[in-house]
């Protein structure tokens, strides 16, 4: 479920570069949505590995899987719940992203691969503000201080990137979120440029799936989002497909 998650992914990433109609626009629109519910199924397994757990996904076969070895074998990181929830919100997939916001940080911190102790912050962030708890304002500051703290690239381009656009979506703290969204999706192509390398095309790049579901939780708000990238698909902002 993880890979052809990665694949579908990819392969709507990819599509951004092809003249844009509704023909390309829907299969990009229906690989994110059956890439939503692996990944959220992907990592209900790993919540529950020894639980046989029956899935459904569209019109894909039923299968009953269990989740025994993915911690040993180092699945079921921050990263992975980072790019698993907001690809939920930009599908509208509001089933997957409740259980992912309840998904434990102490069954990441189990995992065999060990992240960086600020990115288990920035999920407790998100799953904060997912549950409308009261120390959210004090939590996202907290793991902007702890980005800073980190002061590598990611986290100074990338994790901020991620904690900026969420202060000005869900906060009064004086960000204008299009302007907000614009610097951020200019920084994290410029990240990936050069994380990827001389010669690779930077796909990570593509769709970033945190701020273009940003884009997308603004809209639903009933704003508008002004910011024009071919990274931000209008109608992925806009939900056409979902």
């Amino acid at each position: 479920m993880l890979s052809f998650s990665n694949l579908f992914i990819g392969f709507s990433r990819w599509l951004t570069w092809e003249a844009q109609n509704n023909e390309i626009e829907r299969e990009s629109a229906t690989g994110l949505r059956y890439a939503s519910k692996m990944y959220a199924a992907f990592l209900k397994l790993a919540e529950h590995p020894e639980q046989d757990i029956t899935f459904k996904i569209f019109d894909l076969p039923e299968v009953t899987w269990n989740g025994k070895g993915m911690l040993e074998a180092g699945y079921a990181e921050p990263e992975e719940w980072l790019d698993a929830y907001f690809l939920a919100v930009i599908t509208r997939d509001s089933e997957s992203m409740d259980s992912l916001s309840s998904f434990p940080v102490e069954i990441m911190k189990q995992s065999a691969t060990k992240a960086d102790p600020v990115l288990y912050s920035l999920v407790e962030v998100f799953q904060a503000y997912h549950h409308r708890h009261p120390d959210y304002p004090k939590m996202l500051n907290d793991t902007m201080k702890e980005l800073i703290a980190d002061g590598d690239d990611w986290s100074l381009h990338v994790g901020m990137g991620y904690l900026e656009t969420f202060a000005a979506l869900t906060t009064d703290i004086g960000f204008d979120f299009n302007e907000t969204l614009e610097k951020n999706v200019q920084l994290q192509e410029k990240y990936w440029i050069n994380a990827s390398g001389p010669d690779i095309v930077p796909v990570e790049s593509f769709l970033p799936l945190q701020l273009l579901g940003m884009a997308c939780m603004w809209r639903d708000m009933g704003n508008t989002v002004t910011v024009e990238s071919d990274s931000l698909p209008r109608f992925l902002i806009e939900g056409t497909y979902f």
